[in-house]
Formats: structure tokens, C-alpha cells, sequence
């Protein structure tokens, strides 16, 4: 038992620490609210916690005089900048002081069980956070009432939350070279700064090019850093560390992922659109993404994939169906929440935006019922010699190999048309069903996208996983591009029923690709240069947002809206749909022909065999 202690303490210190950050933050952050009263001339928004009080308001009994005086103050430009100071000192930091511990600390992490559940967790956790870019559709009108700008400056802004991924092989890069560890300590910092950087825009007084350029840099570095640096990096270690159920793990968190975006969404229209402002909802993100990160660090590793401890005797399949219970309970409760409240029968309050972050929070009580693993303790004289082993054992294809084959290139231009058509449908529905005179339903296509997105996420990684002798990942690839195009033909027919039905598919082909996706990657290139793979791969969503978001809808539209500012009809939208079933039809081409390549020896064994033969001959 007292040789446990060390693996026991590991990590509270760094939770301990994170809460101690969270305190010093907090601090900074009232200190700077203060120096800014309810006069200055230099706030454009709403307050912190409420309006200004007004001058017959001065009266008030004693124990209201705290709560009066901190009311009475204002996020300012001042506020933002402090918690940027803050964020880059602990990065700096971490990287600079912290870093030299990292490798003393994987060495003398436990191995069992519970460090698996610890990983798996804290990762969801941070796909919650990671998740938040996603509700920007939810505050994209306040922002641009906000900044007093056009809408289409407001599509810009948020299109540039997609655009940085044409480096995601940067963040893989920093994955295989140091570690999750590292690129999530570094995506939860830039995901802070980019909301602050959002946030200054909100309350400043610059001129409003400067404050679209502070909001369009500040979305970037969200956008990037929510994709590349944490969602990425959190699936590619939990891949690794589970190699018999990576589809099964990464399903779960993709599924986190998808409904912590409802979550956040929940969140402003329940508790900040009607009561606080859009800077202090910015203002919240950036502290939670910021302490999250914190709090999650230490569990942040790549584990060995080798465990002797019995997954019944200890309730891990018990755990397991709760984390999936929980997850569809949110799901299913943010649907109905969105559905009533948009249709006018569910009024805003802060008691439906706490019941969704309860929800969202609960896996971390599973926590508690872990013990401590034999494995972690008795094994730690050796763990040395096993991380050391599992850092050097790497191997597979070198990215640059995979970059000139065939395969990659195909999966690329998959993933180009399903990621394509994904956001076009999701992001613009409510124009579309506005065009076609059925806006009301604009709610139940969302909730229906965000359902079956999420819960397409968990069966296709369980059943990839259990079923793959019979029907492999490449078959779920091939019927998820079919699910697309089906879904955008179906979308180009502009009726109710149509549109519905397409928005099911493409939530079923969007949720299924992006679970099969990390674990073939892993398969077909082996874990050489994982990360840097990944990232490559995920770098078609920024042309795809820019081409398809940007630049083809929008052209449709305000062609067939004839001058008008906005357009009816069929026209306005149909064309566009059309065009995106074409390329999903190409990226349906692509799928079968990546399946046939690789029906019976995938690129890293074809590669092997042909260095083997080579040695032979020579």
C-alpha cells in the first residue's frame, strides 16, 4: 500500500496545481474588471454579470452591496489582456521548466487499468472543451451586431476557424516528437487566446477593420487549435493506447466531441444571450478551455498497449456502458432543450444550461470509483525499461513515403468531399429550409444532424472494431461516402421531407468517417509518423471550408436571389447541392478504389514485403 502513494498523489499534484492556476486567474481576472467602472468610455458591451445600475438603484440593503458593486463593472480590453499575460506565462513555463519533467513522469506513471479509464476520461474532457468552436454558429449574429459588420464578414470569421488546419500536420509533428502532453498543453492555451483575442475585439474601441482582423486571428487560432492540437492529438493517443478498440475509444470521443458543440450552444442560449454578453460567454471559454487543459495534463501520455488485469473482475465493462448511458442521456437531452426552445415552448434559464454541464461533467464521478492497479505499483521497477522500449519501438511508413502513394491522396479526397458536404449542410440549414418556406423547422434538422451524428460515432467504432474480419474499415468508409451522396441528392430535391432525410444521412456519413478515419490511418502507416499523418489528412478541411462555404454557396445563392438580399425558392440552394453530389460521387470513386487496393495487404505490409525482397535479392 505505502508503494502505491507515489502513483496514488501523481495526479492530485497536477490537479492541485491546475486548481491553483484557476484561483490565480480568477484573481486576475476580478482585479481587472475592477479597474474599469460602469463610465468607461472605452467599453462597448454588456457587463460581466449584469447591465449597469442605474442611480435610483443606490439603495440597497447591506447584504446586496457586494453583489451591487461587482455588477456595477465591465469586461474590458484590460480584462482580456490579463488573461492572455496569465496563459502565456504558464506555457511558457511549462515548455521551458516543466517539459524537463515530462520524461521523469512517464517513466513513473502507473501502467493498469485505472490509467487507461484516467486517459480516456480526462481526453473526453477535453474534447469538451475542443468542441466549443463548433456552437459559433449559435452567437455568429450577436457577433456581427456586436462588431456592427456584414454577415458575409461574419462568415469570414467564422470560415477562418477551418482555415488553419492546412498546417494540422504541424500539431502531429509536435505529437510525434514530444508527445500528447505537449500539443494539448499547447492547444489549450492557444484555444484561450484565441477567444480572449475575440473577446478584445467585442469590448475595445479600435477601428472596425482591426477588430474584424483581432476576431478573424482569434477565430483561427481556436479553429486550429481545437481540431489540430487537441481533438486530433486526444484520438491519436487513445489509438495507440488501445490498439484492440481504437475504433471504439476514438467513436466515443468524436461522439463527446459532437455533443459538448450542442453543449456549448445550450449554454449561450440558456444562460448569457438573455442575462450577461457575448464577451463574458467569451470570457468563460477561454478560462474553462484554459483550465481543463490544466487538469488533464498529467494523464496526457501514450500508454503501453499491454495489460495482464482482467477487464470483468474489475467493472470496466460497467463503466464503460455508463460512459455511453451518459453521453446518449446529454445527446438526447440537448435536442430536446434546442427543439422546445426554438419552437417557443421552453423558456431560457439557468437550470436547463446547468442540468447539460452536470451531464456533460459526469464521467469525471467515475473517476472516484477507480482503485489503485497491482499492475501500476508492482510493476514500476520496470516501467523504465518499458516506456523507453515503447518510445523506440516505433514503426511504419515515413510520411514522406506515404505522401507520393496512391492511398494517401485518396483518402484525401474522401474526406474532402464528406467534410465538404457535411458543413455545408449543417452550417446552412436554416437558410435552406428558410428559402424553402419551412424555417420553423430549422431546430429538428439541427437536432436531427447533431443525433445522428453522434450516435452513428459509437456503433461504427464498436462494430468496426468487433466485426472487422467481416466487414472492415474500408467497407465503412466505402458506405459512409455513399451515405453522403445519397444525403446531398437528397438535400438538392428542396423539400421538407427530402431535406430531413438528407440531413440524417450526411449525420450518419459525417459521425461514421471521422471514427473509422484515426484507426486506419494507424493501420495503413503504422505509428511512425502518425501524428504527422493525421494532421496532412486533416489539413482538406481548410479548402473545403474556403471552396465550398465560402466561395460556392454563396455565389449560387446571390446569382439566383437576382440582386435581392435574400432569395426564394428552389434555386437559391439546389444547384449548390447538386454540384456537392458530383464530388461526393468522386469521393465515393475514391473510397471503392481505396478498398480495392487494400483488400488484401494494406501499404505498410506491401511496403515491408518490399524491402524484405529487396534484402532477399540482394
Amino acid at each position: 500500500r505505502l508503494a502505491t502513494w507515489p502513483n496514488k498523489t501523481h495526479r492530485i499534484v497536477h490537479i492541485m496545481r491546475g486548481g491553483i492556476v484557476l484561483v490565480a486567474l480568477a484573481a486576475l481576472l476580478l482585479g481587472c474588471v475592477g479597474l474599469a467602472t460602469a463610465d468607461n468610455a472605452t467599453c462597448e458591451d454588456a457587463s460581466l454579470l449584469q447591465t449597469p445600475r442605474k442611480s435610483s438603484e443606490f439603495s440597497l440593503p447591506l447584504n446586496l452591496t457586494l453583489v451591487d458593486g461587482i455588477r456595477k463593472h465591465r469586461i474590458t480590453t484590460e480584462t482580456f489582456l490579463g488573461m492572455v499575460a496569465a496563459v502565456l506565462i504558464f506555457l511558457t513555463w511549462e515548455f521551458f521548466w516543466g517539459s524537463a519533467k515530462y520524461h521523469e513522469e512517464a517513466l513513473t506513471a502507473p501502467r493498469g487499468l485505472p490509467d487507461r479509464w484516467w486517459l480516456v476520461i480526462m481526453s473526453a474532457m477535453i474534447q469538451v472543451v475542443s468542441g466549443s468552436v463548433y456552437a459559433m454558429g449559435a452567437w455568429q449574429n450577436d457577433l456581427r451586431d456586436s462588431l456592427q459588420i456584414s454577415m458575409t464578414s461574419a462568415t469570414i470569421i467564422g470560415a477562418m476557424a477551418f482555415t488553419g488546419n492546412i498546417a494540422g500536420f504541424l500539431g502531429g509533428m509536435l505529437f510525434d516528437r514530444s508527445g500528447p502532453r505537449a500539443a494539448v498543453c499547447l492547444g489549450c492555451c492557444c484555444l484561450s487566446i484565441g477567444y480572449c483575442l475575440i473577446g478584445i475585439a467585442l469590448v475595445s474601441s479600435l477601428a472596425k477593420d482591426i477588430k474584424i482582423l483581432l476576431a478573424g486571428v482569434g477565430s483561427l487560432l481556436a479553429g486550429y487549435a481545437s481540431a489540430s492540437l487537441l481533438d486530433n492529438i486526444t484520438c491519436l493517443a487513445c489509438a495507440i493506447s488501445f490498439p484492440q478498440n481504437q475504433a471504439a475509444v476514438v467513436g466515443y470521443l468524436k461522439a463527446a466531441r459532437a455533443t459538448a458543440a450542442g453543449l456549448w450552444a445550450l449554454l449561450w442560449v440558456q444562460l448569457f444571450q438573455n442575462r450577461f454578453s457575448l464577451a463574458s460567454f467569451m470570457g468563460i471559454s477561454a478560462i474553462a478551455s484554459f483550465v481543463v487543459g490544466i487538469m488533464s495534463l498529467s494523464s496526457m501520455k501514450v500508454l503501453p498497449p499491454q495489460s495482464t488485469e482482467s477487464l470483468k473482475e474489475r467493472g470496466e465493462i460497467a463503466r464503460a456502458v455508463s460512459l455511453i448511458f451518459l453521453l446518449i442521456a446529454l445527446t438526447c437531452f440537448d435536442v430536446w432543450a434546442g427543439y422546445d426552445y426554438a419552437n417557443g415552448m421552453g423558456v431560457s434559464g439557468w437550470m436547463t444550461g446547468s442540468v447539460a454541464l452536470v451531464l456533460q461533467m459526469s464521467p469525471l464521478l467515475l473517476l472516484v470509483t477507480l482503485k489503485e492497479s497491482v499492475q501500476g505499483s508492482a510493476g514500476s521497477a520496470g516501467s523504465a525499461s518499458e516506456t523507453t522500449g515503447s518510445l523506440q519501438n516505433r514503426n511504419g511508413i515515413t510520411f514522406q513515403t506515404a505522401f507520393k502513394g496512391m492511398d494517401f491522396w485518396l483518402l484525401w479526397v474522401c474526406q474532402f468531399a464528406v467534410f465538404g458536404a457535411g458543413v455545408a449542410t449543417n452550417q446552412n440549414l436554416a437558410l435552406i429550409l428558410e428559402t424553402t418556406g419551412h424555417d420553423s423547422a430549422s431546430s429538428l434538422g439541427v437536432a436531427l444532424f447533431a443525433l445522428t451524428s453522434a450516435l452513428s460515432r459509437i456503433v461504427v467504432g464498436i462494430l468496426s472494431d468487433k466485426y472487422q474480419a467481416y466487414f472492415t474499415r474500408f467497407h465503412w468508409l466505402t458506405a459512409g461516402a455513399f451515405c453522403a451522396m445519397i444525403g446531398q441528392f437528397l438535400v438538392s430535391l428542396m423539400d421538407l421531407t427530402g431535406i430531413m432525410a438528407g440531413t440524417c444521412l450526411m449525420g450518419l456519413s459525417f459521425g461514421s468517417f471521422y471514427t473509422i478515419i484515426v484507426p486506419m490511418v494507424n493501420e495503413m502507416y503504422g505509428n511512425l509518423e502518425f501524428g504527422k499523418m493525421m494532421g496532412a489528412q486533416m489539413s482538406c478541411q481548410a479548402p473545403a471550408a474556403l471552396l465550398i462555404v465560402c466561395h460556392l454557396l454563396p455565389a449560387v445563392y446571390r446569382n439566383a436571389a437576382g440582386g435581392k438580399e435574400l432569395c426564394e425558392g428552389r434555386g437559391c440552394f439546389q444547384t449548390s447541392f447538386l454540384l456537392l453530389t458530383v464530388l461526393n460521387a468522386v469521393g465515393l470513386a475514391a473510397a471503392v478504389v481505396l478498398q480495392v487496393r487494400n483488400s488484401d495487404s494494406l501499404p505498410v505490409t506491401r511496403l515491408n514485403e518490399a524491402r524484405s525482397s529487396k534484402g532477399f535479392s540482394s
